[in-house]
C-alpha cells in the first residue's frame, strides 16, 4: 500500500512541479505563464507515469508474464500503472484549475 501512495505522488508532483517550474521560466522569458502551465501540465502528464513507475519500460513487460499464467505480478503492475495515471491525471487536473486559463 505504501508502494501505491508513493507512485500516486510522484506522478502528482512531477506534473504539478514540473508546470510550476516552467511557469517560472515563462515569465523569466516574457511568455504567458498561466498558458505555459496550462499546457505543460497537458504535456508532462506521460512523463510523470513513467517517473512514477521507475523510468523503465519494465512495468510493462510485465504484461507478458499473464501468458505463463502468473497472474500476481500482472495484476500489481496493473494498479500501479492505474495509480500512476491516476496521480498525472489528478496533478493536470489542479493545474489547470489551478491557472484556469480560458479556452
Amino acid at each position: 500500500m505504501a508502494q501505491v501512495i508513493l507512485t500516486f505522488f510522484v506522478a502528482y508532483g512531477i506534473v504539478v512541479g514540473g508546470s510550476i517550474s516552467g511557469g517560472i521560466g515563462a515569465f523569466l522569458t516574457d511568455k504567458p505563464p498561466l498558458l505555459s502551465m496550462f499546457q505543460l501540465a497537458t504535456q508532462l502528464k506521460i512523463f510523470g507515469i513513467v517517473g512514477a513507475l521507475g523510468g523503465t519500460f519494465d512495468s510493462f513487460l510485465q504484461i507478458e508474464k499473464i501468458l505463463m499464467g502468473n497472474f500476481s505480478p500482472v495484476l500489481k503492475q496493473m494498479v500501479m500503472i492505474v495509480v500512476a495515471f491516476w496521480g498525472a491525471h489528478i496533478g493536470t487536473i489542479c493545474v489547470h484549475w489551478l491557472v484556469q486559463v480560458r479556452s
